[in-house]
């Protein structure tokens, strides 16, 4: 089996493959403090109902926007599982054809969604993942990612409104029944959610007209996905898994065992 561990800002997300099918997937919250034994004994809770566990690991992939993250992780698979990862980054032969002009500092995220989206959707295509931050993948008809734009998430956004304004208090994230909010929650939710749906739909149309695409497909990935899909007036395929699926075709391709 291949352990695939997706690591950002808000949750690392750990996925097992068996032989390039997905078996099972978890979320955790990122932790910057966690020490390897820490992300080994909080791990090791996925497995209390004596379900899957890690006896069948022969790999391990990590991708990390988290540094000190990825590096503790690697450490409890060196410490617990006697296995080396293999870390994504453009460093990696991929042949992305990573037109931008830093190709070195493209987020290990970013590729794991683009090798998973011109594999599995063909080029060209656009990638919204919704995360800590809303990222769109740009991936040209020739197959090479060519940049994109990243934006607040839509939960990060919402939460630095509520830390800063004094008296909205949190609400939870849910569609609205109209535009109009008739009280400070559904004024919010309105906003939050309208307002994210309504960016994905402008910049979606922003690329189309810059690319001179009329139809492409759009493939919507990341935590609040199934919240918003519904609401789009953007033709998308929903696909949450996309990028540990684009771990494990990394790992198909670059790894060493």
């Amino acid at each position: 089996m291949l352990l695939a561990i997706d690591i950002g800002n808000t949750n690392v997300v750990l996925a097992l493959f068996q032989d390039g099918e997905l078996l099972n997937s978890w979320r955790l919250h990122t932790r910057a403090t966690h020490t390897s034994d820490d992300w080994w004994v909080a791990i090791q809770r996925l497995y209390g109902d004596g379900q899957t566990g890690f006896d069948g690991v022969q790999s391990v992939i990590i991708s990390t926007v988290v540094p000190v993250v990825g590096r503790a992780l690697s450490d409890m698979c060196e410490r617990y599982l006697q296995l080396t990862p293999l870390m994504v980054s453009a460093a990696l032969p991929l042949d992305l054809g990573l037109d931008v002009e830093q190709p070195a500092t493209v987020g290990a995220d970013r590729i794991c969604n683009v090798v998973a989206a011109r594999e599995l959707y063909g080029s060209p295509c656009v990638i919204v993942d919704l995360g800590t931050a809303t990222t769109y993948d740009v991936i040209n008809a020739a197959g090479h990612f060519i940049g994109g734009a990243i934006a607040p998430g839509v939960e990060t956004g919402a939460r630095q409104l509520f830390t800063g304004a004094a008296l909205l208090s949190a609400v939870d994230l849910k569609v609205p029944d109209s535009a109009i909010g008739r009280d400070t929650e559904t004024n919010l939710q309105s906003g939050i959610v309208f307002g994210a749906v309504d960016q994905i739909d402008g910049m979606i149309g922003r690329i189309r007209a810059e690319m001179g695409w009329d139809e492409l497909p759009v493939i919507l990935t990341g935590g609040l996905g199934d919240l918003l899909v519904g609401q789009l007036r953007t033709p998308v395929i929903s696909d949450p898994d996309l990028t540990a699926k684009g771990l494990q075709l990394i790992h198909q391709r670059c790894g060493q065992d």
